[in-house]
């Protein structure tokens, strides 16, 4: 299980080593929910909406439609699209990098034993569940909840990292077991399985390790770039909401330094 431990650590520090990049640039909270599809953003607070765009131009808050003029609709506009050029891309990274981490899981495991321990898939849905707390995306929206995107990475490197080595060592004692099983009812030489297992791991090690670079890399690059899109995000998001007093009660995006 070594390559396996490296693959989710390598996936930690590639996580970790990108939004510690953000975090140099600026301290960025994201103080409420948000769902966006093709043609509506909301504002999240509490699990009701409390903010709607609909189509970049109409702007409801609390339920009631605020009428702007064709310049203060510009200004919506340049707000809406700031937060679709930013967030969507930030959502498909963060559930990108946790999921190749638990398809990496399940393949091993595949490889170890004919059937997947019970255990294993509890573990894993407590990790998808974490997950899709904080990000999560379907065929048609996203969704991200509140919190401090420069402390990403302790999300990943520390409650995702927990429930991912819990649920490899919390199936362990399954998989060894299947084995042994195995071994007595002489459905197949020990030995042999556990040399074609390790020539599996190895395998699967090699490409994993090959799309983690890749992704550390996009990571990085993409680490300067939310930040200043989420400072010009904040200016405009302050522009409208002295067009809109009402719009502060919800402020989304809060730069701390």
């Amino acid at each position: 299980m070594a390559f396996l431990s490296r693959s989710i650590l390598a996936l930690s520090l590639a996580l970790s080593s990108t939004f510690a990049f953000a975090q140099a640039q600026c301290e960025v909270e994201l103080s409420h929910g948000l769902i966006i599809t093709d043609d509506v953003i909301r504002i999240v607070d509490k699990g009701q909406t409390r903010v709607q765009i609909n189509n970049n131009n109409q702007l409801f808050i609390r339920g009631y439609w605020i009428d702007l003029s064709k310049e203060e609709s510009l200004v919506l506009e340049q707000f809406s699209k700031g937060i679709r050029d930013t967030v969507p891309e930030l959502v498909e990274l963060a559930t990108d990098g946790v999921n190749l981490g638990l398809s990496a899981i399940e393949q091993v495991v595949e490889g170890m034993s004919d059937k997947e321990p019970e255990v294993l898939k509890t573990q894993l849905q407590y990790v998808e569940r974490a997950l899709m707390d904080k990000f999560k995306r379907g065929d048609d929206f996203f969704f991200i909840a509140p919190q401090s995107l420069s402390k990403i990475d302790d999300f990943f490197t520390e409650e995702i990292s927990k429930k991912i080595h819990s649920a490899v060592h919390g199936s362990l004692g399954a998989i060894l077991v299947s084995l042994g099983d195995a071994f007595k009812s002489r459905e197949g030489n020990i030995e042999d399985r556990i040399n074609d297992m390790g020539q599996r791991m190895d395998i699967i090690s090699k490409e994993i390790d090959k799309s983690l670079q890749k992704k550390a890399h996009q990571l990085e690059e993409k680490a300067s770039e939310y930040c200043e899109c989420l400072n010009s995000l904040d200016i405009t998001e302050s522009r409208l909401q002295m067009i809109v007093p009402g719009l502060a009660d919800f402020d989304l995006v809060q730069i701390k330094s």
